[in-house]
């Protein structure tokens, strides 16, 4: 084998290590990436379920707030039945009374 031929297989040799070499820090910088790229994403997607949490939470406090007034409405109207209740039952006790005394002192 002659020197030239040697010359030629030592430059091949390192074109490889050059191009292995090439390839190896192309790898990292797309892995390097990629790893920005999931980073970002995975901030991305945390920041989305936060707001859509935060959205839940105030439609459920809007709807609670809402069934809160409606009962309260609706104890309140079943409060004001009973005490209409109760002065018609205290009319007609204070009628009666009145009535028994009318009687009892008319009659005397």
């Amino acid at each position: 084998m002659g020197i030239d031929a040697i010359k030629e297989i030592r430059q091949a040799e390192q074109q490889a290590e050059e191009i292995k070499k090439q390839a190896m820090e192309k790898a990292r910088e797309i892995l390097r990436r990629a790893e920005e790229e999931g980073n970002r994403f995975l901030v991305e997607v945390t920041q989305q379920a936060q707001q859509e949490r935060q959205q839940f939470m105030r439609q459920a406090e809007e709807e609670a707030r809402k069934e809160i007034e409606a009962l309260n409405q609706k104890a309140e109207e079943e409060c004001q039945k009973i005490r209409q209740m109760a002065q018609a039952k205290l009319d007609k006790a204070i009628s009666l009374i009145m009535g028994k005394v009318v009687n009892m002192h008319g009659h005397s």
